[in-house]
This record gives structure tokens, C-alpha cells and sequence, in this order.
């Protein structure tokens, strides 16, 4: 006979992003090696208790049972919460008898976990804990497993949609009224509808696009933390969270494109007006961090900024769907500088280390942060370039990025068209693409023609927009630029060429009076990077520039190659920039394992388990040095 085990296993299903959600507690018992039973005990949110029985069965080491729970009674308090969970599987395995390693499957949620047994011998316990998978991050993880799958998998997709067919099924007119916390679950729902209807067509994904619709003006009666103190269509100030707004606003966004609603359509150009044009960083970040990781007043942009990298996430998402929307450049001007800045220096040059936040003065890189969303979300924003760069309509298709490589652009004008880019953009304005239509097509490429004036806060010289030459064919032509788009119109051929050169200059941008923290200061840009001084280069960086020429040089020694900015200060002695995404690359601190504290979550709102750990850090500098800034005296 073998020895008695007991495993107590918590499975949390919490997850920011799930209605349908409860935590799950079983006591199983096994005698032998063969049967087993198990005694399941569900607790909603509100302490709403249900009961189930289970049966197991398996070989020495392993097992795989099926729990049955009793929903008992209707709850409309909880929204239903524990329908989800009706039936589920657990899959779990015994390592010696001294642990146990168990992963939890339901209609709600997927966790796995591994615990150490706190006793041997006959008898041991072991406290599991699981950790969580957002739902709106396993819908968009089963729309890009379709595709990387070409089709051929369709596991995800499927479970995806029975996902997403829950939440239609109990939350909507007529149903239940809820709003998601961390507004994630409102853009994920619009892109599988959109996915769906292309897979299957017939307007079988509209259903999740209009839950989204739903979901989004279900937010009342709240605060600014989440964006929930209006109407989502009276809602005209970037207010609250950064995050949590920037989200809310691409999807507002994807709703406006959806349906051409004027009130969606006014909200959402006023809260962009309100963010880009008077809360917003010169490095294309966002949020000042005055309330709670959030934005602060107009006009008020301290240098010590908050702007977390998931806000420069966010705010990439919301300029592609406002580009999507309107197919005007301007966005897409916005994004390409918040990926340059913000968003590519939020990690250090080796992408070991990463910022929770980017200030505009020094910035501390950590291999890890008790809230780590910013892990994951950082590559996964930068993964998407091919999204990011190219676009299309039912006329043509439209570049936005200048990256080097080739991507398939599927469904232009009847068509798949290949696009491959030779450049080195941003160290030198020249272009060269070619375009590769499957069959020959007449349909329209629309080139971006970057404008740098991108915030009416900013005032920069000199001027730099337009282009310097464009060819097709080698030819030379003048085409029209409209909403910032060079529109080309033509039969395409396989081969086709397409060169331009843009023009590169160093920019000096002064900022708008009302934002006290920049008065009397200047900041330097050069194409779409904007530059920061550092003590590595210069013994003092508190000096007043000169105004002497300001010119770029490529260093290829330098930071794995970079274009530096020379010129002189004011008291004739040299001055070197660098770019903002290169900055404290140098300062030779020692990197802390996470800022702000010893004790690190490894598994924030999981329940139950051994989810912290204790780690020695370094103290903090307390020189208060500036090593590294972005604007300078002028």
C-alpha cells in the first residue's frame, strides 16, 4: 500500500480581465496508486460557497480526474461568476513525496504552480499556488497562434471562442452589466471579432465586437483612477491611470471605426487632442505620475516622469487605431516617435534589463518589478513591427514605418503584396522598397512623409517635413501628398521600385511656457530620435548650450552604433548627445534585481502559496547625480 498523500491545491482563476471568475479549493486523497476521489469547494467574490465531488484515477506518479461543481442556485450578485466553472480538468504529478507539480484547466482560466511538501515519509501536504492568464492575452495569443499555424491548429482559436461566447452569453443588454477594471478585455474582443469575421465571415464575430461596445459604456459611477467617473462618450480630458486609459481610448477608437458613431468619433479626437497637445512628453511618453501612475494637470510635465513603458505600449495601440481609423500620418508620426524614445529605451541595449518607468533625467533598468507587466508587454509591442509598419484599405495599402525586411501584406486590392525594404533610416533619410503584388494590380501605395511637429507643445528648428526626391522606376515624380501620404497610383508589377530621401536635420525644440518645468530649456532631435546629454561624454551637463551648429555623426564604436549630435556649450567646450533610447547605458551602477524593495511578487493576485521571495538589494545612490537629461539650458 502506498502512502497516504494529502495535496490541498488552490486554483485561482483571478484574473483582471474575467467575469467569469472564482477560486477553486479540492482536498484530493489518494490510496493506492490507482483511485483516488476528490472533494471540490467553490467560493465566489462575494462568499457565495458551492460544493462538488471528483473522482481520479492514474498510474504511480501521475493522475488526470474531472471535477463536477454544483452551481447550486442562481447568483446575481456575482454575476454568474462560477458558471464558468462548472466542469474543468486537473492534470497533476507526484515528484518523489516530497512535492507535487499541478496545472489546472477550466473554461475560466489556466494556472500551474509547484510546491515543496512540507513534511516525508507516509504522510505529506503540499500548498500549491497557480498563476493566471489574462483572458483578453489568451484571445490575442489564439489570433496569433492561428496565424503562425497558418490555420492548421485550430485548439486555441476554438477555445478562444467558447471563451468569448461565455462572456456573450451573460454579459450584455439584457443580461448582466459589468465593466473590466484594467480595460484590456475591450480591444482583445474587438480584434477577435474582426479575426473571426474574416476566418468564418457571414458577421459571425460581430457579436464580440458589439460586447466591446458594451463593455465600454457599462463604465459609470466610478472614479478617474479608471476612467469610469463618465460616460465613456462624454468623456473629453485624458484623465486617471495612464495605462488603463490609454487602452480605454484605443478602443474607444476601435469602436468609432466600427460603427462611424459621431459621439464615439468627438470623444475620442477630444481625449487625443487633450493627451498629445497638452500631457504629453517630448520622448512620447505619457503620464507624469502626479496621481497614481497616472496623468496629472494640463501643462504639467515634470522631468521625473512617470510615463510607464505599458503607457508607451498603450499609446502605440491607440495612435495605429486612430491611423487605422482616419488614415491620416499624423499617428503615425506619434507612434514612430514613442517606439524610438519611450518605448525602445525602456530596456538597456541588450534587453537584459528593463524600466517600469522612463523619466526625462537618469533612469534605473531592473531585471525585474513587483507589478513585471512590463516584461512582456515591452516585446510584444516591439514584435509587432510588421503591424505597426504597413496598413491597408480596400484602395491600396499604406507604409508607415521605415524598417528594413520583407513582410506579405494579404488582401490588397484582390491581391497578396510583398513589401521589402533596404534601409538604414534613421541614421540617413534614404529609402529604397520594392513591391511584389502577386498578380499585377492597380491600387494605390500611400508613402508616409514624416512631419515632426507632432504636438503643439513643442516648437521645433528648424523646420523639417516633405521629402527630398521620390522615384518609381527610377523616374523621378512629384506625387501628391494628402493627410501626409505620398499616393502612388499605378499598375503594379513584381519588381516595381519605389526611392525616396528624406530630409535628416538636428532639430532644437523649445516647449510651450505653460509647462513650467521646460522654460528657459531646449531639447535636440535628430529624424525621429530625440537626444539626451550625458556625464559619460562631459564632465558637467547642468551647462548652457552654445549655438554654434549642432551636427549628426555616426559612431560606430559607440553603444553598438549610434548617431551622436556635437556641437559646444555655451562656454566653448565640447558637447555630445546621444540618443534617448542609448541613455544610462554607461553609469556603471550596480543593477538591482527590483526597485523600491527587497520583497519581490512573482505572481501579483495569485492566491495562496509561496509567491514572494526575499532578495538582497544594493542601496540606493544617495548623490542624487544627474547623469543623463533630456532637456538643457538654453
Amino acid at each position: 500500500m502506498a502512502a497516504l498523500k494529502w495535496a490541498i491545491k488552490t486554483v485561482g482563476t483571478k484574473a483582471r480581465d474575467v467575469v467569469c471568475k472564482a477560486d477553486y479549493y479540492s482536498v484530493n486523497v489518494n490510496i493506492g496508486e490507482c483511485v483516488g476521489g476528490t472533494a471540490g469547494v467553490v467560493v465566489d467574490r462575494y462568499g457565495h460557497v458551492y460544493a462538488g465531488l471528483g473522482i481520479f484515477a492514474g498510474l504511480p506518479g501521475f493522475q488526470v480526474g474531472a471535477y463536477k461543481l454544483n452551481t447550486g442556485r442562481e447568483t446575481p450578485s456575482s454575476y454568474q461568476e462560477i458558471n464558468s466553472l462548472v466542469t474543468g480538468w486537473s492534470l497533476s504529478g507526484n515528484v518523489g513525496v516530497y512535492g507535487v507539480v499541478s496545472v489546472a484547466v477550466n473554461t475560466s482560466g489556466m494556472g500551474a504552480g509547484a510546491a515543496i511538501s512540507s513534511t516525508g515519509g507516509t504522510a505529506d501536504m503540499s500548498l500549491t499556488w497557480t498563476g493566471e492568464v489574462p483572458q483578453n492575452a489568451f484571445i490575442e495569443s489564439a489570433i496569433n497562434h492561428y496565424t503562425l499555424t497558418d490555420g492548421q491548429d485550430l485548439r486555441l482559436y476554438h477555445a478562444a471562442k467558447k471563451l468569448a461566447d461565455c462572456w456573450v452569453a451573460n454579459i450584455g443588454p439584457g443580461k448582466k452589466a459589468w465593466f473590466d477594471g484594467h480595460q484590456e478585455m475591450e480591444q482583445a474582443l474587438v480584434r477577435f471579432g474582426r479575426f473571426v469575421n474574416d476566418v468564418e465571415g457571414h458577421g459571425r464575430g460581430d457579436g464580440y465586437i458589439r460586447l466591446a461596445q458594451f463593455l465600454l459604456e457599462s463604465r459609470r459611477g466610478g472614479s478617474q483612477y479608471d476612467q469610469s467617473h463618465l460616460p465613456t462618450v462624454q468623456q473629453y480630458e485624458a484623465v486617471g491611470h495612464a495605462v488603463r486609459a490609454v487602452y480605454f481610448y484605443s478602443a474607444m477608437a476601435d469602436i468609432a471605426a466600427e460603427n462611424g458613431d459621431p459621439d464615439y468619433q468627438s470623444a475620442v479626437i477630444s481625449l487625443w487632442d487633450n493627451m498629445i497637445n497638452r500631457k504629453y512628453y517630448v520622448t512620447g511618453g505619457v503620464g507624469s505620475g502626479e496621481t497614481s501612475e497616472g496623468f496629472g494637470a494640463d501643462y504639467s510635465l515634470p522631468h521625473d516622469a512617470y510615463c510607464e513603458s505599458c503607457s508607451s505600449c498603450g499609446l502605440v495601440f491607440f495612435q495605429y487605431k486612430m491611423n487605422l481609423a482616419y488614415h491620416d500620418a499624423k499617428y503615425a508620426d506619434l507612434y514612430e516617435e514613442t517606439l524610438y524614445n519611450a518605448l525602445l529605451g525602456s530596456t538597456d541595449l541588450g534587453g537584459t534589463t528593463f524600466c517600469y518607468t522612463n523619466p526625462l533625467t537618469n533612469t534605473e533598468r531592473t531585471l525585474w518589478n513587483q507589478c513585471p507587466c512590463c516584461v512582456a508587454n515591452i516585446p510584444r509591442t516591439l514584435l509587432m513591427l510588421p503591424t505597426w509598419t504597413y496598413v491597408k484599405d480596400d484602395k491600396g495599402l499604406y507604409v508607415n514605418l521605415f524598417v528594413g525586411g520583407s513582410v506579405k501584406v494579404e488582401g490588397v486590392a484582390g491581391t497578396d503584396v510583398t513589401m521589402v525594404q533596404r534601409t538604414d533610416y534613421p541614421k540617413s533619410g534614404a529609402i529604397s522598397m520594392s513591391v511584389h503584388p502577386a498578380v499585377a494590380k492597380t491600387f494605390t501605395v500611400n508613402v508616409r512623409i514624416p512631419d515632426r511637429k507632432t504636438s503643439a507643445l513643442y516648437h521645433a528648428v528648424p523646420e523639417v517635413s516633405g521629402y527630398l526626391s521620390f522615384r518609381v522606376n527610377g523616374e523621378l515624380v512629384r506625387p501628391e501628398v494628402k493627410k501626409g501620404y505620398a499616393q502612388i497610383t499605378r499598375e503594379w508589377r513584381d519588381g516595381d521600385q519605389i526611392d525616396l530621401v528624406l530630409p535628416m536635420q538636428v532639430q532644437r525644440i523649445s516647449c510651450d511656457p505653460r509647462v513650467e518645468a521646460n522654460r528657459g530649456k531646449v531639447a535636440l532631435r535628430y529624424g525621429p530620435l530625440v537626444y539626451n546629454v550625458e556625464t559619460a561624454d562631459q564632465t558637467a551637463i547642468d551647462k548652457k548650450i552654445g549655438g554654434d551648429p549642432i551636427l549628426a555623426e555616426w559612431r560606430d564604436g559607440l553603444l553598438g552604433g549610434v548617431t551622436v549630435l556635437r556641437g559646444k556649450w555655451a562656454d566653448g567646450s565640447p558637447m555630445t548627445a546621444i540618443p534617448y533610447y542609448a541613455r544610462m547605458n554607461r553609469t556603471n551602477l550596480t543593477v538591482r534585481f527590483s526597485p523600491g524593495g527587497a520583497v519581490v511578487n512573482f505572481a501579483p493576485g495569485a492566491i495562496g502559496g509561496p509567491v514572494t521571495q526575499a532578495v538582497q538589494e544594493p542601496p540606493v545612490p544617495e548623490d542624487n547625480k544627474i547623469y543623463s537629461q533630456t532637456w538643457l539650458r538654453a
